[in-house]
């Protein structure tokens, strides 16, 4: 077993699993597109005032330079406590959510699809060409959801422990996307999608971007 796979298995992260479950994501996306008017409706007909006000406190994690920030958060760690790994790992990671939110960006300029509240809600190429999109055309995919996705992902493939709290933290934020209004449920899926591949695509094919085993001496506490 090579040194990745040993890390997959420790991470509890199945690559062939994950993009499996991307292709899923992609075959289910164009019927959540269909649906997403009555998601959208049934989804706000639970406003409550104080869900609404924790959901504007949740959607701050998926903001950009937030999530950017927490990789460059553990390479700053890592260079205070002179780790080459966790410095390297988290500038691979800043840049994986950074590389996401480029894709976003891209998309959201082709797609130009009407937010749930501009004119014409839900159209795609509302405004075509639109680049740079208007916030008002600039809703498919979302872009919470993609670095939120982005930066989950990566923390779970370093921390298997916590994959649980990171993965749902970010569903919370796309949650809190729909119910503030910003995007439909296919803007979310999106988001997730384009955010889960490309941190899953830096993982498996960047060497530096994987958390490295320590020797077992090291684990016992032994030099």
């Amino acid at each position: 077993m090579t040194d990745h796979d040993r890390v997959l298995v420790q991470t509890g992260f199945s690559l062939k699993g994950s993009w499996l479950g991307i292709l899923a994501g992609l075959a289910v996306l164009p019927a959540a597109i269909l649906a997403d008017h009555g998601l959208m409706a049934a989804v706000q007909a639970w406003r409550w005032p104080p869900l609404v006000d924790a959901m504007q406190l949740i959607t701050w994690l998926g903001y950009g330079v937030v999530d950017v920030g927490i990789p460059l958060a553990l390479a700053l760690v890592g260079w205070w406590r002179g780790s080459p790994d966790l410095r390297v790992r988290g500038l691979w990671g800043a840049g994986a959510v950074a590389l996401a939110g480029g894709v976003d960006q891209i998309l959201k300029n082709i797609s130009c699809r009407a937010r749930p509240s501009a004119p014409g809600a839900g159209t795609f190429f509302a405004s075509f060409p639109c680049f740079r999109a208007p916030y008002a055309y600039a809703s498919f995919p979302s872009g919470h959801a993609t670095t939120a996705f982005a930066t989950a992902v990566m923390l779970g493939l370093w921390y298997s422990r916590g994959a649980g709290v990171f993965v749902g933290s970010a569903m919370l934020v796309g949650l809190s996307r729909v119910i503030l209004g910003a995007h439909f449920p296919s803007d979310v899926l999106a988001g997730a999608l384009v955010g889960s591949g490309v941190a899953l695509a830096i993982h498996a094919y960047v060497p530096a971007a994987r958390r490295r085993e320590k020797p077992a001496a090291a684990r016992c506490g032994r030099p």
